[in-house]
């Protein structure tokens, strides 16, 4: 029981922290080191709204398909438009974001993260 309660703050923690960084433009830079193939996919469709200055509701919530490779997010703008991205879990992934039925960013999924960690 007390090691769950210690990994429940410990997750608590983490996500304190990153809303304590949404607003810092170091966030971006965590992409390349912050995660999975999951986590990337995340961290560039939000790189990609925020450099096309779409203000999100709902940050994108992503999931592997089926397939294991392909992975999907849903979110949410601040207007209620609905945010589609579309990607993979391979090294050399395109990722797709459309908000509203309309495609934002189309193109290679590290050169998205790679230009926002250069902020």
């Amino acid at each position: 029981m007390r090691g769950a309660v210690a990994r429940m703050r410990v997750v608590v923690l983490v996500g304190a922290m990153s809303l304590a960084l949404a607003g810092c433009s170091q966030l971006s830079a965590l992409a390349p080191v912050g995660g999975d193939a999951l986590a990337e996919v995340r961290f560039g469709a939000i790189d990609a709204l925020q450099a096309q200055r779409i203000d999100i509701l709902t940050a994108p919530v992503c999931a592997v398909e089926a397939d294991s490779t392909t992975v999907t997010c849903h979110g949410t703008t601040l207007t209620g438009a609905d945010i589609l991205v579309r990607s993979s879990t391979a090294d050399d992934a395109a990722i797709e974001v459309k908000v509203g039925g309309e495609t934002v960013y189309d193109g290679a999924l590290r050169d998205l993260i790679d230009e926002a960690a250069r902020g």
